[in-house]
């Protein structure tokens, strides 16, 4: 069984398998005003020709997940085709959340990864627990 480690961060999401490298990259959307106001996700910032008419749409606010369709679209990004091809059945996610999360939060993360993504089991932990691995993983 694979672990997926997803530092779900309010401006960068930091993922990767356990033992393997880390992938830093934007969570968040960016729209953009001269594009037919199209939507790019998480790190698709390269196929985009004037950045200067870009906003970014961030799914945190005061550091608690509020925007779970902003971050249900970053997820689909990472965990599909494009990223790291996620093979739910067989897969076990380590997720980081803030200390003092609000219960609501909580049931919700666990609703979406458990029913909509479907992974078999799922850790909630403080992100100053996990940063340590990452660094050791990222030299």
């Amino acid at each position: 069984m694979a672990t997926l480690v997803l530092d779900n961060g309010a401006y960068t999401a930091k993922i990767g398998y356990s033992q393997e490298k880390v992938s830093v990259i934007p969570n968040c959307q960016f729209r953009s005003k001269t594009s037919r106001l199209k939507t790019f996700t998480a790190n698709q910032l390269d196929e985009i020709k004037d950045p200067s008419g870009l906003f970014y749409i961030l799914p945190f606010q005061k550091g608690y997940l509020v925007n779970w369709d902003v971050q249900r679209k970053v997820w689909d990004h990472l965990f599909g085709k494009e990223m790291f091809k996620v093979d739910f059945a067989d897969t076990s996610v380590v997720i980081t959340e803030p200390y003092f999360n609000f219960t609501s939060i909580q049931e919700s993360m666990n609703e979406i990864l458990f029913e909509e993504y479907q992974f078999q089991s799922a850790l909630r932990i403080n992100g100053e627990f996990i940063l340590l691995d990452f660094l050791l993983l990222s030299e």
